[in-house]
């Protein structure tokens, strides 16, 4: 603010005139409108600031706390996924080996069962075997093809 006007008589601003009004009406006290103060809507104001902020705070939290969670959880699973697929990949080596053509062989022998040496087939059009249909009098073998 300047301090022209302080010192300068001549550059003050004229004091603003009255406005007349029209003479005022005493009313009893009880019917006088009851005014409340200003500090009220600030009060309020204010309340409703740190409930949002209140809120927005408490909404990232739980943001953060599920994203958390939910990092912890795929971790978890991925583990299991590994641990899985290795489990997996071992029943099938298993598998390969337990198929493979000695282990069979091994097997059949084991069970008393020979090797045919003249094999019969079957035509499928026509419904002919092609072959020798006589029982086998092979000698059971041991694995390995050591007969015995």
């Amino acid at each position: 603010m300047s301090t022209a006007y302080a010192f300068d008589p001549v550059r003050r601003p004229l004091p603003a005139r009255p406005v007349e009004t029209a003479p005022v009406v005493s009313t009893p006290p009880a019917a006088s409108p009851r005014v409340s103060p200003l500090s009220r809507p600030r009060v309020l104001a204010a309340s409703a600031v740190l409930a949002g902020t209140a809120c927005v705070v408490a909404a990232q939290l739980l943001l953060s706390i599920g994203t958390a969670n939910g990092a912890y959880r795929l971790a978890e699973l991925q583990q299991r996924s590994d641990l899985l697929a290795h489990q997996q990949q071992v029943q099938a080596e298993t598998l390969q080996s337990l198929a493979a053509p000695q282990r069979l062989a091994a097997r059949a022998a084991a069970l008393g069962m020979v090797p045919d040496d003249s094999p019969a087939y079957l035509d499928a059009r026509t419904g002919r075997v092609l072959g020798s249909t006589a029982a086998s009098s092979g000698s059971p073998q041991r694995p390995g093809g050591i007969v015995g």
